[in-house]
């Protein structure tokens, strides 16, 4: 049965690890071993499939060459990164950008999507063909030619899922990719053998079988039709 919930996701570590209460390992540990495995689940899922947790945040910007996204008092939207960030349903904070698109003004639509500068030198070297590139360096987001209009960000947030909530009438909910949930509890029992100084073949094998089984979900994809084809994301090519 798939896993939904922070406490489903619990017992089935406190089970691969044989700790089924909490005399030998606390709520606490158990909290603290799961938040970090699912930073490494996120990362997995996020490596094969990079649209799976995109939000996006949008800033409205004139003639600006860069954009402080740690900064309050900027004028064109909410800080994602630095001490500053308000977190919420509508405003997460940033983990890896994922792609910067400018909308059309008129109708709110995607109208351009920019290009990823590898370093600083990529983003300042001429580029005679558009779109304009973007770097992400440190909380600053700096382009390589002016911007004017509506620039949306889409990204992975940090995670805000509550682990201390491990009782069944919590139901604190994970994600949609429950089918995977089993993961964050695999990584979670991988690190608790490394602690306790005895790795579990048995973790380790169900471990690569479930990394398979996810590669080949990725072969597939989501969007099964998307996938039966050879498709281009450059139309002039």
């Amino acid at each position: 049965m798939p896993l939904k919930y922070t406490y489903e996701v619990a017992q089935l570590f406190r089970n691969y690890v044989n700790e089924t209460d909490a005399t030998f390992m606390s709520d606490s540990i158990v909290t603290s071993f799961l938040e970090t495995a699912e930073e490494r689940y996120r990362h997995v899922i996020s490596d094969a499939m990079p649209e799976f947790f995109i939000v996006t945040k949008d800033y409205v910007v004139s003639n600006v060459t860069e954009i402080d996204l740690a900064t309050v008092a900027i004028p064109v939207g909410t800080p994602i990164l630095g001490s500053s960030v308000t977190v919420s349903s509508s405003n997460r904070r940033l983990s890896q950008l994922v792609r910067v698109v400018i909308l059309d003004a008129g109708s709110n639509m995607p109208n351009n999507i920019l290009s990823a500068a590898a370093s600083y030198e990529a983003l300042v070297t001429p580029n005679y063909f558009y779109p304009a590139k973007y770097l992400l360096q440190g909380t600053k987001l700096k382009f390589s030619s002016s911007i004017t209009g509506t620039i949306r960000l889409e990204y992975i947030p940090v995670t805000m899922t509550d682990w201390t909530k491990l009782l069944s009438s919590t139901t604190e909910w994970i994600d949609d990719a429950i089918q995977w949930h089993d993961l964050i509890a695999l990584f979670a029992a991988e690190a608790y053998a490394v602690a306790d100084n005895a790795v579990s073949q048995s973790v380790q094998l169900l471990l690569q079988k479930r990394l398979a089984d996810l590669n080949a979900f990725v072969t597939r994809g989501r969007m099964i039709s998307a996938n039966r084809f050879v498709q281009s994301e450059n139309w002039n090519s």
